[in-house]
């Protein structure tokens, strides 16, 4: 009995097929600059569809991008050379996505000149996580300065607080200097405490690793909030996926982390609003650490619709001392980065002035 069907020999495989499995975007046009190829991953950049694309002039298609169409000049006669930039890329729809394209000409074997190819990718991953190895290297170097002042500093501080004791004693009838006395000691106490926080983001942790139910952390916050806030004018909605695995965590630290994320969230609504926490299971999203296989990640979402964060501050609120609140020290987003960080996840932010912001944090399942 013959077979229903059978595989596709070298010859039958067409280059189309091939450049279509490509998970780079791929982009043909001919010597006029007329689009005639457009895979499905520069469809997924780029938001235009290949139906769309084709038989459309590059430069109407992309106008918006003038470096990438810089680029594809290069490759036409006289010069026709190979030619690549980074850029931010801007969407069909106004997204802007930061992209690596090279840009090469086609030719025939007599060198005659047939049109150029783009090749498109996608290094937002990329800028990611190299933005998080610098920020990984501020903190080494800031818990490295803070481990060698604490010694210095804390004898001096050490003193003044004894001295100031003592002079409370001496004072001790007198309210009005009890009062200054009382502000010294609590003012040491306040940098001995920033000193200790400090030197908690360059201490090696001993994570005691567990299965853990996030969604059972994140009740425990939220009743632990709300029993300090117990402001009326906050609403809360849990959009939790119940068939969520559990995660590989440390309890108590993850605690910290959302304890700090829904804080913030409640103080940056002042005015009332919605606090939204959401959880989903990832299925694009994977990291494979070497020595093992591909780890599966879940999702916790906070978002709240307070007054947001300004985009020039974004890139600085995971650093040591960063704070755009009167009372705040700036080491509590840099503590939860590093938790998050030492659980093999990612912790991300999304904001707008006046509209809100959303905190995204990511941590590997228990497999």
């Amino acid at each position: 009995m013959k077979s229903l069907s059978k595989k596709p020999t070298p010859s039958e495989i067409s280059w189309e097929q091939i450049l279509t499995s490509l998970e780079d975007g791929v982009i043909a046009v001919d010597p006029e600059g007329t689009v005639v190829f457009f895979n499905e991953a520069a469809e997924s950049l780029t938001e235009i569809s290949a139906a769309l694309a084709r038989r459309q002039p590059l430069g109407q298609l992309f106008s918006r991008d003038p470096w990438l169409l810089e680029l594809a000049r290069k490759t036409q006669p006289p010069h026709q050379e190979s030619v690549r930039g980074e850029g931010d890329f801007i969407t069909r729809w106004g997204r802007k996505t930061p992209a690596s394209i090279t840009a090469s000409p086609l030719q025939d074997q007599a060198g005659n000149f047939l049109g150029s190819i783009l090749l498109l990718r996608d290094v937002k991953h990329r800028k990611v996580l190299e933005e998080d190895l610098k920020r990984a290297d501020r903190l080494a170097m800031m818990g490295t300065l803070a481990a060698g002042l604490a010694h210095e500093i804390r004898n001096p501080l050490g003193g003044i607080k004894g001295a100031a004791q003592l002079l409370r004693r001496a004072i001790e009838s007198d309210a009005s200097l009890r009062a200054y006395t009382d502000i010294m000691i609590r003012e040491v106490d306040r940098v001995n405490q920033l000193i200790e926080q400090l030197l908690d983001l360059s201490r090696p942790w001993q994570l005691n690793f567990a299965p853990v139910n996030i969604h059972e952390i994140l009740e425990e916050v939220l009743l632990l909030e709300g029993q300090t806030a117990r402001d009326e004018s906050v609403t809360v909605k849990k959009l939790f996926d119940p068939s969520l695995p559990p995660i590989k965590g440390d309890r108590a630290q993850l605690m910290q982390v959302f304890l700090n994320l829904v804080k913030n969230a409640n103080q940056a609504m002042a005015h009332g609003g919605a606090l939204t926490l959401a959880t989903r299971l990832e299925t694009d999203f994977h990291i494979r650490a070497q020595g093992s296989g591909r780890s599966r990640f879940i999702w916790v979402d906070i978002t709240d619709e307070g007054v947001g964060i300004k985009e020039s501050d974004l890139p600085h609120i995971f650093s040591p001392f960063f704070t755009t609140k009167n009372s705040g020290t700036g080491l509590g987003l840099a503590t939860c980065y590093r938790i998050i960080n030492e659980h093999g996840g990612l912790i991300r932010v999304e904001s707008a002035v006046e509209k809100g912001t959303t905190f995204k944090v990511s941590l590997v399942v228990a497999e």
